[in-house]
């Protein structure tokens, strides 16, 4: 049944790109700096979207690994901190005498 679901969603979507692209095939000249070339319409808006979408899960995954290290650098503390509790935990009371 999950085959048949994504199968669906996998047809809808090719269907809906199909649908963008034939709305959307006039041509355009771009102009990058350097390079000057005409593309469809279609092509342009895909391209530039898939260049934010790196760029995006590019900027998330520094805030990611920071946290990630910082995670990571707390997790070895609180075992030293751990072994060190026991480390005193195994002190034998001196005083009181």
């Amino acid at each position: 049944m999950r085959r048949v679901v994504a199968l669906i969603g996998i047809l809808l979507l090719v269907l809906l790109g199909l649908a963008f692209a034939v709305l959307n095939a006039d041509s355009v000249e771009l102009d990058l700096f350097l390079v000057e070339f005409t593309t469809p319409l279609s092509l342009a808006l895909v391209g530039t979207l898939s260049a934010g979408a790196i760029l995006g899960v590019g900027a998330s995954m520094a805030v990611v690994w920071k946290h990630r290290r910082r995670a990571a650098k707390m997790q070895r503390q609180a075992k030293d901190l751990e072994r060190e509790l026991k480390a005193l935990r195994r002190m034998p009371i001196r005083g009181g005498d």
